[in-house]
């Protein structure tokens, strides 16, 4: 997974544009395709905000 915080001259009209507690997050279509679900996970100490996205794997059905 990769992250792009330098947004100028992006085309993110393909992505699905997420707002979670202020955080803006713009999902990948493939990632909604694949995953039955995502989880999001932030975390703050002190001044420091991270962030863990974990995506649950659809599976194909036998």
């Amino acid at each position: 997974m990769s992250v792009d915080t330098y947004l100028k001259r992006k085309n993110l009209a393909p992505y699905l544009a997420v707002d979670h507690e202020g955080v803006k997050i713009f999902v990948a279509p493939k990632l909604i395709q694949w995953a039955q679900a995502v989880h999001l996970e932030v975390k703050q100490f002190l001044i420091w905000k991270s962030f863990q996205v974990f995506a649950e794997h659809k599976h194909a059905p036998t």
